[in-house]
């Protein structure tokens, strides 16, 4: 009799450990400057389309076994240093502009979709090294746009024009730009110079 409520109690301890671990397998939980993606179900957006994957942004949410799969991806800010060498502006003055910004993935839907496209499962470096080669693109876009004394005199002005032609490229890859400032403009043949000398 001893016995068998001994094994009873053995046996109600390995079943209350084998649920534990159970639970803590499959039980997510997200932190708030993360988004967990699992993938594997289909899931209709608001928008009418239809996705392989479900989010979950805070909170908690249960894996199902052997038909999801969980991925994090880090919401957290992205610092960026800009350089631009030699980029003409308007005019054909070759300038150099030094910049410093501030991005992340963009959680808000449609748009995160395209970050779970693009960037799930790639590291924070190789983020970075896109969402850097993007903005200086556009910096050299905007650059080609405005004289050499519109980029020196009103940086405000230069950086929104440089936050309007970036956004849509960003969108495109799911990011968000948080902030940019423009540090330095200069340029090598010191046409600025000679700008400030003359007034």
């Amino acid at each position: 009799m001893a016995e068998g409520i001994l094994f009873l109690a053995l046996l109600s301890v390995f079943a209350f450990l084998f649920v534990l671990i159970l639970i803590k397998s499959f039980l997510l939980i997200c932190h708030p400057n993360e988004v967990i993606i699992l993938s594997g179900r289909r899931r209709r957006l608001s928008d009418g389309s239809v996705v392989g994957y479900r989010i979950i942004r805070g909170g908690r949410a249960f894996r199902v076994p052997l038909i999801e799969r969980a991925a994090k991806m880090s919401l957290e800010t992205i610092p960026l240093e800009l350089t631009v060498s030699n980029a003409y502006s308007k005019g054909g003055i070759p300038l150099r502009v030094e910049a410093i910004a501030n991005i992340k993935i963009d959680s808000t839907e449609p748009t995160f979709g395209n970050a779970v496209e693009r960037f799930l499962g790639k590291t924070l470096q190789a983020i970075h090294e896109i969402a850097k080669d993007t903005l200086e693109g556009n910096l050299r876009g905007v650059l080609a746009e405005l004289t050499p004394e519109e980029v020196n005199e009103d940086r405000l002005k230069f950086a929104q024009s440089l936050i309007n032609e970036a956004d849509s490229d960003l969108k495109q890859l799911g990011l968000q730009l948080d902030t940019l400032k423009i540090q330095n403009v200069s340029d090598e043949a010191g046409y600025l110079d000679s700008i400030g000398r003359r007034r």
